[in-house]
Protein backbone atom coordinates (compact mmCIF):
# COMPACT_ATOMS: atom_id res chain seq x y z
CA UNK A 1 0.00 0.00 0.00
CA UNK A 2 1.47 3.49 -0.78
CA UNK A 3 1.72 6.00 1.57
CA UNK A 4 -1.20 8.09 -0.52
CA UNK A 5 -3.29 5.87 -1.79
CA UNK A 6 -5.89 7.96 -3.66
CA UNK A 7 -3.26 10.95 -4.27
CA UNK A 8 -4.77 14.39 -4.03
CA UNK A 9 -8.41 14.42 -5.06
CA UNK A 10 -11.87 15.63 -5.17
CA UNK A 11 -14.22 12.92 -3.94
CA UNK A 12 -17.74 13.49 -3.92
CA UNK A 13 -20.02 11.20 -1.03
CA UNK A 14 -23.12 10.58 -2.05
CA UNK A 15 -24.41 7.57 0.42
CA UNK A 16 -26.23 9.73 2.31
CA UNK A 17 -29.45 8.17 1.74
CA UNK A 18 -27.82 5.27 3.65
CA UNK A 19 -28.03 6.79 6.58
CA UNK A 20 -30.88 9.50 6.50
CA UNK A 21 -33.65 8.09 3.40
CA UNK A 22 -34.22 10.28 1.28
CA UNK A 23 -32.75 14.06 1.04
CA UNK A 24 -33.47 17.01 -0.49
CA UNK A 25 -31.60 17.13 -3.74
CA UNK A 26 -31.14 13.45 -3.66
CA UNK A 27 -34.28 11.84 -4.54
CA UNK A 28 -33.76 10.13 -7.47
CA UNK A 29 -30.15 8.23 -7.14
CA UNK A 30 -29.85 7.68 -10.50
CA UNK A 31 -30.26 11.37 -11.73
CA UNK A 32 -27.38 12.31 -9.06
CA UNK A 33 -24.87 9.69 -9.81
CA UNK A 34 -25.32 10.89 -13.88
CA UNK A 35 -25.01 14.44 -12.18
CA UNK A 36 -22.20 13.61 -10.42
CA UNK A 37 -19.95 11.59 -12.63
CA UNK A 38 -21.07 14.22 -15.49
CA UNK A 39 -18.93 16.44 -13.41
CA UNK A 40 -15.61 15.02 -13.56
CA UNK A 41 -14.57 14.29 -10.14
CA UNK A 42 -11.80 11.94 -9.50
CA UNK A 43 -13.42 9.67 -6.76
CA UNK A 44 -17.17 8.80 -4.79
CA UNK A 45 -18.06 7.66 -2.00
CA UNK A 46 -21.20 5.91 -1.29
CA UNK A 47 -22.86 2.57 -0.07
CA UNK A 48 -21.36 -0.66 -0.82
CA UNK A 49 -24.90 -2.02 -2.83
CA UNK A 50 -24.99 1.62 -4.23
CA UNK A 51 -21.85 0.51 -6.06
CA UNK A 52 -22.87 -2.53 -6.88
CA UNK A 53 -26.09 -1.36 -8.05
CA UNK A 54 -24.35 1.34 -10.94
CA UNK A 55 -21.54 -0.53 -11.15
CA UNK A 56 -21.37 -0.65 -14.56
CA UNK A 57 -22.43 3.61 -14.94
CA UNK A 58 -18.95 3.77 -12.44
CA UNK A 59 -16.73 2.02 -14.42
CA UNK A 60 -17.12 3.67 -17.34
CA UNK A 61 -16.59 7.21 -15.43
CA UNK A 62 -12.69 5.80 -14.50
CA UNK A 63 -13.07 7.26 -10.73
CA UNK A 64 -12.07 5.84 -7.45
CA UNK A 65 -14.37 4.15 -5.80
CA UNK A 66 -15.25 4.15 -1.88
CA UNK A 67 -17.60 2.36 -0.11
CA UNK A 68 -19.17 3.13 2.91
CA UNK A 69 -19.33 0.02 5.12
CA UNK A 70 -21.85 1.38 8.12
CA UNK A 71 -24.92 3.59 9.20
CA UNK A 72 -25.95 5.69 11.30
CA UNK A 73 -29.50 5.57 12.08
CA UNK A 74 -30.90 9.03 14.94
CA UNK A 75 -34.09 7.11 15.64
CA UNK A 76 -35.74 3.95 14.86
CA UNK A 77 -38.48 5.71 12.47
CA UNK A 78 -37.22 6.06 8.99
CA UNK A 79 -36.35 9.68 7.75
CA UNK A 80 -36.88 10.88 11.51
CA UNK A 81 -33.91 13.21 13.33
CA UNK A 82 -33.90 12.27 17.02
CA UNK A 83 -31.35 11.46 19.70
CA UNK A 84 -30.72 7.56 18.92
CA UNK A 85 -27.55 5.92 18.95
CA UNK A 86 -28.04 3.43 16.12
CA UNK A 87 -24.59 2.54 14.76
CA UNK A 88 -23.41 -0.68 13.02
CA UNK A 89 -21.26 -2.05 9.92
CA UNK A 90 -23.57 -3.38 7.85
CA UNK A 91 -21.45 -4.54 4.83
CA UNK A 92 -18.69 -6.71 5.11
CA UNK A 93 -14.93 -5.45 3.70
CA UNK A 94 -15.02 -8.79 1.14
CA UNK A 95 -17.98 -7.43 -0.51
CA UNK A 96 -16.82 -3.69 -0.46
CA UNK A 97 -13.49 -4.79 -2.18
CA UNK A 98 -15.24 -6.49 -5.04
CA UNK A 99 -16.46 -2.98 -6.54
CA UNK A 100 -14.34 0.18 -4.28
CA UNK A 101 -11.10 0.94 -4.16
CA UNK A 102 -11.15 1.64 -0.55
CA UNK A 103 -13.84 1.36 2.03
CA UNK A 104 -15.34 4.00 4.86
CA UNK A 105 -16.76 3.42 8.17
CA UNK A 106 -17.79 6.55 10.79
CA UNK A 107 -15.89 6.92 14.52
CA UNK A 108 -18.19 8.88 16.42
CA UNK A 109 -17.88 10.43 19.85
CA UNK A 110 -20.33 12.34 22.55
CA UNK A 111 -22.23 8.91 22.41
CA UNK A 112 -24.44 8.68 25.80
CA UNK A 113 -24.18 5.38 25.87
CA UNK A 114 -20.57 3.89 26.20
CA UNK A 115 -21.21 0.42 25.05
CA UNK A 116 -22.05 2.03 21.40
CA UNK A 117 -18.59 3.70 21.13
CA UNK A 118 -16.90 0.64 22.30
CA UNK A 119 -19.08 -1.06 19.49
CA UNK A 120 -17.68 1.37 16.97
CA UNK A 121 -14.35 1.31 18.00
CA UNK A 122 -14.23 -2.48 17.44
CA UNK A 123 -15.99 -2.45 14.32
CA UNK A 124 -13.40 0.11 12.86
CA UNK A 125 -10.35 -2.27 14.47
CA UNK A 126 -11.44 -5.02 12.59
CA UNK A 127 -12.19 -3.28 9.44
CA UNK A 128 -8.88 -2.26 9.38
CA UNK A 129 -7.44 -5.80 9.68
CA UNK A 130 -10.26 -7.49 6.84
CA UNK A 131 -9.06 -4.21 4.49
CA UNK A 132 -5.36 -5.15 5.28
CA UNK A 133 -6.00 -8.70 3.88
CA UNK A 134 -8.14 -7.53 1.19
CA UNK A 135 -5.43 -5.36 -0.02
CA UNK A 136 -7.86 -1.95 0.09
CA UNK A 137 -7.00 1.22 2.40
CA UNK A 138 -9.77 2.00 5.34
CA UNK A 139 -10.71 5.28 5.29
CA UNK A 140 -11.68 6.30 9.39
CA UNK A 141 -14.09 9.23 9.46
CA UNK A 142 -13.76 10.41 13.05
CA UNK A 143 -16.99 12.63 13.93
CA UNK A 144 -18.19 14.57 17.11
CA UNK A 145 -22.33 13.75 16.53
CA UNK A 146 -23.08 12.01 19.44
CA UNK A 147 -25.58 14.36 22.03
CA UNK A 148 -22.57 14.66 24.55
CA UNK A 149 -20.54 16.89 21.46
CA UNK A 150 -21.94 20.89 21.78
CA UNK A 151 -19.69 21.77 18.92
CA UNK A 152 -19.19 19.42 15.94
CA UNK A 153 -15.69 21.18 15.00
CA UNK A 154 -13.84 21.88 18.24
CA UNK A 155 -10.24 21.82 17.23
CA UNK A 156 -8.89 20.12 20.79
CA UNK A 157 -11.65 17.19 20.11
CA UNK A 158 -11.03 16.71 16.46
CA UNK A 159 -7.15 16.35 17.33
CA UNK A 160 -7.93 13.42 19.53
CA UNK A 161 -10.35 11.85 17.28
CA UNK A 162 -8.07 12.01 14.53
CA UNK A 163 -5.26 10.34 16.23
CA UNK A 164 -7.52 7.86 17.96
CA UNK A 165 -8.83 6.90 14.33
CA UNK A 166 -5.07 7.03 13.72
CA UNK A 167 -4.22 4.26 16.41
CA UNK A 168 -7.42 2.08 15.53
CA UNK A 169 -6.15 1.69 12.01
CA UNK A 170 -6.93 4.48 9.30
CA UNK A 171 -4.80 4.40 6.41
CA UNK A 172 -6.90 7.59 5.33
CA UNK A 173 -8.67 9.73 7.70
CA UNK A 174 -11.99 11.90 6.61
CA UNK A 175 -12.27 14.62 9.06
CA UNK A 176 -14.60 17.76 9.58
CA UNK A 177 -12.16 20.97 9.20
CA UNK A 178 -12.29 23.08 12.39
CA UNK A 179 -12.02 26.77 11.88
CA UNK A 180 -8.57 26.62 13.30
CA UNK A 181 -5.71 24.33 13.81
CA UNK A 182 -6.29 22.49 11.04
CA UNK A 183 -2.54 21.50 10.94
CA UNK A 184 -2.45 19.96 14.10
CA UNK A 185 -4.76 17.02 12.79
CA UNK A 186 -2.46 16.50 10.21
CA UNK A 187 0.64 16.38 12.26
CA UNK A 188 -0.72 14.52 15.01
CA UNK A 189 -1.96 11.45 12.73
CA UNK A 190 0.23 10.84 9.77
CA UNK A 191 -1.81 9.55 7.14
CA UNK A 192 -3.15 11.01 4.38
CA UNK A 193 -6.05 13.70 5.22
CA UNK A 194 -9.24 14.87 3.53
CA UNK A 195 -12.29 16.96 4.66
CA UNK A 196 -15.53 16.68 5.41
CA UNK A 197 -18.34 19.14 3.65
CA UNK A 198 -20.82 18.77 6.24
CA UNK A 199 -24.29 20.63 5.94
CA UNK A 200 -23.86 22.91 2.54
CA UNK A 201 -22.67 26.40 3.49
CA UNK A 202 -24.05 29.53 2.22
CA UNK A 203 -22.01 30.83 -0.20
CA UNK A 204 -19.56 28.97 -3.49
CA UNK A 205 -17.12 31.15 -1.58
CA UNK A 206 -17.19 29.95 1.31
CA UNK A 207 -16.55 26.55 0.22
CA UNK A 208 -13.15 27.65 -1.71
CA UNK A 209 -11.96 29.36 1.44
CA UNK A 210 -12.10 25.99 3.48
CA UNK A 211 -10.94 23.60 0.94
CA UNK A 212 -7.68 26.32 0.11
CA UNK A 213 -7.15 26.62 3.86
CA UNK A 214 -7.23 22.45 4.80
CA UNK A 215 -5.09 22.18 1.55
CA UNK A 216 -2.03 24.56 2.73
CA UNK A 217 -1.89 22.81 6.11
CA UNK A 218 -1.49 20.03 5.02
CA UNK A 219 -4.86 17.98 3.40
CA UNK A 220 -4.78 16.03 0.31
CA UNK A 221 -8.15 17.37 -0.74
CA UNK A 222 -11.57 16.60 -0.35
CA UNK A 223 -14.72 14.20 0.46
CA UNK A 224 -17.43 16.37 -0.13
CA UNK A 225 -21.52 15.74 -0.52
CA UNK A 226 -24.00 18.46 -0.04
CA UNK A 227 -21.10 21.54 -0.61
CA UNK A 228 -20.86 19.72 -4.06
CA UNK A 229 -24.55 18.09 -5.34
CA UNK A 230 -26.66 20.90 -2.93
CA UNK A 231 -24.89 23.79 -5.18
CA UNK A 232 -26.40 25.33 -7.85
CA UNK A 233 -23.65 23.99 -10.42
CA UNK A 234 -22.20 20.93 -9.38
CA UNK A 235 -19.82 20.72 -12.01
CA UNK A 236 -18.21 24.49 -11.64
CA UNK A 237 -17.82 23.63 -8.40
CA UNK A 238 -15.87 20.69 -8.64
CA UNK A 239 -14.03 22.20 -11.49
CA UNK A 240 -12.71 25.17 -8.95
CA UNK A 241 -12.07 22.53 -5.78
CA UNK A 242 -9.90 20.41 -8.49
CA UNK A 243 -8.10 23.55 -9.10
CA UNK A 244 -7.67 23.98 -5.58
CA UNK A 245 -6.16 20.47 -4.77
CA UNK A 246 -4.87 19.54 -7.97
CA UNK A 247 -2.66 23.52 -9.34
CA UNK A 248 -2.49 25.17 -6.17
CA UNK A 249 -4.98 27.71 -7.20
CA UNK A 250 -5.65 30.80 -5.20
CA UNK A 251 -9.34 31.81 -4.18
CA UNK A 252 -9.99 34.65 -6.50
CA UNK A 253 -8.03 32.24 -9.01
CA UNK A 254 -10.72 29.10 -8.35
CA UNK A 255 -13.49 31.68 -8.11
CA UNK A 256 -13.38 32.44 -11.75
CA UNK A 257 -14.08 28.80 -12.86
CA UNK A 258 -17.85 29.59 -11.02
Amino acid sequence: MTDQPLGRSVTVAIDHGLHWGSLEGFEDPAALLDTVLDAGPDGILASVPFLKRFEDRIDAADVHTIGTLDLLYDSTMPGDIENAEIHSQVFSVEDCADVADAAKVALVFGRESPDVLKENAEFVAAAAEDCDDAGIPLIVEPTLWGQRADDEFDTDYLVNANRLGFELGADILKTPYPPTGFERIVHNAPVPTYIAGGPAVETDREVLEMVHGAVEAGSQGVMFGRNVWQRDDPAAIIDALSAIVHEGATIEEAETLL
